[in-house]
């Protein structure tokens, strides 16, 4: 009987220290990465162009706009195995593009876009909260066709 209830009690443990080190996991393989999310709105900062911006807003204004949609995103529910269209990668994007409105950034009208901030971000700064957030396959699902 002593040995059933240690069974019991290990698998309860695994169970339960399942999610945090999944979700501890996540956050070691994505970091926070500065560099790329200035590299990347240097890059694609325009949507109209495929020509690199010449000169990029202040760093310290850009760091913030994509701090900011990072923290509206960590608000948002995980997504685990629900694929309900809210849920998709898109919807959540125009959802966020939404609560932020006509606001324009610190840097005026100049580029690069809201649109294009928040692409980086969630792919740079924040890109665990972003995968966290992802809809995932039923893992004993079957595989579709």
């Amino acid at each position: 009987m002593g040995k059933r209830l240690w069974v019991m009690l290990a698998l309860v443990v695994a169970g339960v220290l399942a999610v945090p080190v999944a979700v501890l996991g996540v956050r070691v393989t994505h970091p926070r990465d500065e560099d790329g999310y200035l590299a990347y709105l240097k890059q694609y900062g325009d949507p109209q162009s495929d020509q690199p911006l010449q000169v990029l807003p202040p760093t310290g204004d850009l760091i913030a706009e994509g701090d900011a949609a990072c923290d509206w995103l960590r608000e948002q529910p995980y997504a685990l195995w629900r694929h309900d269209p809210q849920y998709r990668e898109l919807a959540v994007y125009q959802r966020y593009l939404r609560h932020v409105g006509d606001r324009s950034p610190k840097w005026g009208n100049a580029l690069p876009g809201l649109g294009s901030v928040t692409a980086a971000a969630w792919n740079h700064l924040c890109s665990a909260d972003r995968e966290l957030r992802q809809p995932r396959r039923h893992p004993f699902a079957p595989k579709p066709d």
